[in-house]
């Protein structure tokens, strides 16, 4: 069974797939408005903690565990730009499911690698005391994050 921090990263993930399905099929403003903000709040923090944890880790531990986590943090870079357009975004534009569609389905690949990629190669690396660890420092990050 996976260690908890792997089961709290998927089920973020199976949250986020969720919004990002309804976000990007959201015709409304005001159903879009609500959504762009939900998705916002879900991923923000989640990302600001992979990268304080998950990805600082693989980045110290070097080799094809630094490889993966360089290119993860690239993909969280772009990521992060396409969701402030999104968010700054009139609600009513017809680029508005488009955007949301790419972001998504951008979201969704870096999500899938994670589970398939990164999670394993992580519980490999990483002693149970680690990843308790990790989990402590991914909690202090979001929680940063959803507070400031």
């Amino acid at each position: 069974m996976a260690h908890e921090f792997i089961q709290h990263l998927v089920e973020d993930h199976e949250k986020q797939r969720r919004l990002g399905e309804q976000l990007r099929n959201a015709k409304d403003p005001k159903q879009r408005e609500k959504l762009r903000q939900e998705f916002y709040d879900a991923v923000m923090p989640h990302v600001v903690g992979e990268e304080a944890s998950l990805f600082r880790y693989m980045q110290e531990a070097g080799g094809k565990a630094r490889e993966e986590a360089l290119k993860a943090l690239q993909e969280h870079h772009v990521a992060k730009l396409v969701l402030r357009e999104l968010m700054d975004l009139s609600l009513e534009t017809e680029v508005f499911n488009p955007k949301g569609y790419v972001l998504d389905e951008m979201n969704r690949h870096h999500m899938d690698e994670e589970e398939k990629t990164h999670f394993p190669m992580l519980e490999g690396m990483a002693s149970r005391q680690k990843l308790d660890e990790l989990f402590q420092e991914y909690q202090k990050a979001e929680e940063k994050k959803e507070s400031g």
